[in-house]
């Protein structure tokens, strides 16, 4: 060989050596790139999916209030139309003091009512609400169509936001008194004697619901007027918020529904800490791809793990708790095969929490948690849902003295003392149940009559 060939060799080596190392690096920068890009993406989606949650968990917490907020004020509209039932020829002073007792009651209250044959008699307070006195809702164009559904669908309505005669606006509880008739216990038996509304200061009662058009980092909306939903105007916020990427909840009420939403005033894309770690890491050191990649997939499973199942427990959470439903109630529709819901609370959990403290009251949740993993097959799902509410579901046919029977062994062995340290606290827990699809043929129609169905245990044990 030549030196001149030689050095023609030498040079096709380096240069195919040159080449070879730019692959290799070509290669590297892209499968690093690519790896850094795709942990980037898990990264900021499950930051996303984590505030997400936490927005969830806010929206929850915000319905909760709300709808026991109204929920409180409407009793109060349930006794009123009691008494002017039994005591239709009532007069002004004896309204007046009945309307001072409920009234002091719920500061909510803002005006109380009552329209026999539809023309406003009694109103209370009389200052600064003379010009309801002797309202007809007949003639009274804003007001009227409510009137006339309580009249026909002789039941309650929350109208509003309504514009009153007096000035302002305000919720509206409308109900409709009915005079039994030859003792008659139907409703539809009844006499029509008028309605009676309890006008509902609408700011007092998102003030002490906690909800604002922004709070805490959150925008609120809330629309649904005359508890139509989706398809009835708004009440609080931003109108534009239903129409973006919010989260929206229904607000149950008497015969109606609003819906409530909201989303992070920053908005949902968040750049995490971890995101900016990765994109160091990814383009400055290349050999920290794998090692990121194994962190990123473990971190991704506990992030799936923590959203599907209770941290304190270790059962599964509402969101896994209703999958597993829909999955038997899918199976339910090809076999035959129904299932059962159990829901367990206990009762005045609250004061274990401020005599022995939050430790010791986890322990008991704990406990029960155990008690009821013992107590059911493999096959049963028992799930944690809120605070001191378990869910037990038992697929398969079962009898009713059979589902009595479970019922009363899971109230008795999770009302059985727990022992903590030195303490032996004395527990008590309420069980209600519902049968898929005997009861009902929903999701959510089955927890709510088995949740009910808690709450009357609850009462008659009280």
């Amino acid at each position: 060989m030549t030196q001149t060939s030689a050095g023609k060799e030498l040079a096709h080596i380096r240069w195919r050596h040159r080449a070879v190392a730019a692959a290799v690096l070509l290669v590297v920068c892209v499968f690093g790139i690519g790896v850094t890009g795709y942990i980037s993406v898990l990264l900021t989606e499950n930051a996303r999916k984590r505030v997400q949650n936490e927005t969830l968990a806010r929206l929850s917490e915000a319905r909760a209030r709300l709808e026991g907020e109204i929920g409180a004020t409407l009793y109060i509209s349930q006794g009123l139309v009691s008494f002017t039932a039994i005591n239709s020829d009532l007069t002004q002073r004896q309204f007046r003091r009945f309307a001072e007792e409920i009234s002091a009651a719920n500061r909510h209250i803002k005006l109380i009512a009552l329209a026999p044959d539809n023309i406003v008699k009694y109103v209370y307070p009389l200052m600064g609400n003379l010009r309801a006195l002797g309202l007809d809702y007949r003639t009274n164009e804003a007001q009227w169509p409510v009137v006339k559904r309580v009249m026909e669908e002789r039941r309650t309505i929350v109208a509003g936001p309504v514009n009153l005669v007096q000035g302002g606006q305000a919720l509206i509880a409308r109900s409709p008194v009915l005079i039994p008739v030859d003792d008659s216990e139907s409703s539809l038996d009844r006499l029509y004697w008028g309605v009676a509304s309890v006008v509902i200061d609408i700011q007092a009662l998102f003030a002490d619901a906690g909800i604002r058009p922004e709070a805490n980092g959150y925008y609120f909306a809330i629309r649904g007027a005359d508890g139509l939903g989706a398809d009835g105007g708004m009440i609080m916020g931003d109108p534009n918020l239903f129409e973006e990427d919010a989260l929206v909840l229904p607000v149950s009420l008497p015969n109606g529904t609003w819906q409530i939403a909201s989303r992070p005033v920053s908005g949902w894309i968040i750049t995490s800490p971890e995101t900016q770690i990765a994109h160091v890491v990814g383009f400055g050191v290349t050999f920290a791809i794998a090692s990121l990649s194994v962190l990123v997939v473990l971190a991704q499973q506990r992030a799936r793990s923590m959203a599907l199942h209770d941290a304190l427990t270790g059962l599964p959470n509402r969101r896994l708790l209703e999958d597993r439903l829909e999955q038997l109630a899918a199976l339910s529709e090809r076999t035959g095969f129904g299932f059962q819901v159990f829901f367990v609370d206990l009762n005045a959990f609250k004061p274990i929490n401020d005599t022995f403290g939050h430790a010791v009251g986890d322990m008991v949740l704990k406990e029960v948690g155990n008690r009821l993993r013992l107590e059911t097959r493999d096959s049963d799902t028992i799930a944690r849902i809120g605070g001191d509410e378990f869910v037990v579901v038992v697929p398969g046919v079962i009898h009713h003295p059979t589902t009595t029977s479970i019922a009363a062994r899971l109230r008795e062995v999770v009302s059985e003392p727990v022992q903590v340290g030195d303490h032996v606290i004395a527990i008590r827990a309420s069980v209600g149940w519902a049968t898929y699809p005997d009861d009902a043929t929903t999701i959510p129609d089955i927890l709510e009559l088995a949740d009910r169905r808690m709450y009357r245990d609850k009462l008659a044990a009280a």
